[in-house]
């Protein structure tokens, strides 16, 4: 375990204004006293947050009002914390460059019998997990590049207290820094025993309370104990006081280790538009190669061949689209790949001529000419197969914060 000694280039990925105070205020703080360069990347403007007292109250549930008065709230926030630079996600600076710009608004959440927030069941179309990861991912590693991180925080794998906001950025986080190849680390708890780096956060608890001050709408800050100055203690909206830490806590992320492939629809546009080309692609060069050696025999003995050709080409389109559809779990990619096959062959066949020895009359010819597109639409007539999909391993920690609210 150790505490923090040098500056870095530190990337701070919260979900919703707030945040990246109650989880992480105090070494954004200290990092910046340290002369650290740090940005925090809030991902939406929590706009479905309660608001604390009866003079914001009105705005609750209008979602552009409450969105406006956060990103006053957030601007105060991080000035008071010293200024770190702050980016939205999907904005400039953290959305490609080739993209335009979008807004990904807050997930709502509701609290479950464990006491651990729960999906609402009623995410906008426009909310963060609604939105495709691979999209939120790409932007994610936008922001990286863009400030030149070399360290990425956010939450554990249990989104501190199980909003899904928190997890979806976890997750977008975590696979962003292992994309780009930069240090991942957790938010968690300092007496879990998960830490290897922790930071004693009272030389700036000053600056915390000023920036969780800012945020009239979401806590209510207890006043200082003059028996204890360096205390800090605030309630948040469902009644549930909370005490700051002395201590902020992080677990370093484990190398990568190797995951299932991205599904077809986990990918973003760009994703998807060359997975259908390559997978046409392929089954171009398939349809091609089996056109070509369908026809081949060897001989076993002196009296009986073996159609070797078809069976090794009849194989092959088999494991391609069975492959596809197990992997990626997409029926667009298989049709994709079985048309590159079906066309390749047909386009061979009419470039040689009605007198093309590729495509005879006999068992191995019509196996070749039917077989794909038989073996095709069998395939794409299979119901979802995710339960035959190889799972990638999941870790074993979990990582427990105050549950920060959105």
């Amino acid at each position: 375990m150790s505490t923090v000694t040098r500056p870095e280039r530190v990337l701070f990925v919260h979900a919703h204004p707030d945040d990246e105070t109650l989880a992480s205020g105090g070494t954004i703080a200290t990092l910046l006293e340290l002369g650290a360069h740090v940005t925090v990347l809030t991902a939406t403007r929590g706009e479905r947050g309660e608001m604390l007292t009866s003079e914001l109250a009105p705005m609750a549930g209008d979602g552009l009002r409450v969105a406006a008065h956060r990103e006053t709230e957030i601007a105060a926030a991080l000035a008071a914390l010293g200024g770190p630079a702050h980016l939205w996600l999907g904005g400039p600076g953290a959305r490609p460059t080739d993209l335009p710009v979008r807004r990904y608004t807050d997930s709502g959440m509701q609290w479950g019998p464990d006491g651990r927030a729960t999906s609402a069941g009623d995410a906008p179309e426009d909310s963060l997990t609604r939105a495709d990861l691979g999209e939120v991912v790409d932007d994610v590693r936008a922001a990286i590049r863009s400030t030149g991180a070399d360290a990425v925080v956010s939450y554990g794998d249990d989104g501190g207290y199980g909003h899904p906001d928190h997890l979806r950025i976890h997750a977008a986080a975590r696979y962003a820094a292992r994309a780009e190849e930069v240090p991942f680390s957790m938010i968690v708890d300092a007496d879990s025993g998960l830490a290897d780096l922790t930071v004693d956060v009272r030389p700036v608890r000053g600056r915390v309370r000023a920036a969780l001050e800012q945020y009239r709408s979401q806590v209510a800050v207890d006043p200082a104990d003059p028996q204890d100055p360096s205390s800090l203690s605030y309630v948040m909206p469902h009644g549930v006081r909370h005490q700051v830490p002395a201590l902020e806590a992080f677990r370093h992320d484990a190398p990568p280790v190797p995951v299932a492939p991205q599904t077809y629809a986990e990918m973003s546009g760009q994703g998807k538009a060359t997975a259908v080309v390559v997978a046409a692609v392929v089954g171009v060069l398939v349809g091609a190669l089996g056109t070509i050696t369908h026809q081949q025999t060897v001989e076993i003995g002196s009296w009986s061949t073996a159609p070797i050709g078809m069976v090794l080409t009849t194989l092959i389109v088999i494991g391609i689209v069975v492959g596809v559809r197990l992997l990626y779990r997409s029926r667009l990619l298989v049709a994709a790949a079985g048309i590159g096959i079906i066309l390749a062959t047909q386009v061979l066949v009419a470039v040689a001529g009605s007198t093309s020895p590729l495509v005879l009359a006999n068992p191995a010819g019509y196996v070749w000419t039917f077989g794909p597109a038989v073996v095709a639409m069998l395939v794409l007539a299979w119901p979802d197969l995710t339960g035959l999909r190889a799972q990638g391993p999941t870790d074993g920690e979990r990582s427990v914060v105050a549950a920060p609210h959105e």
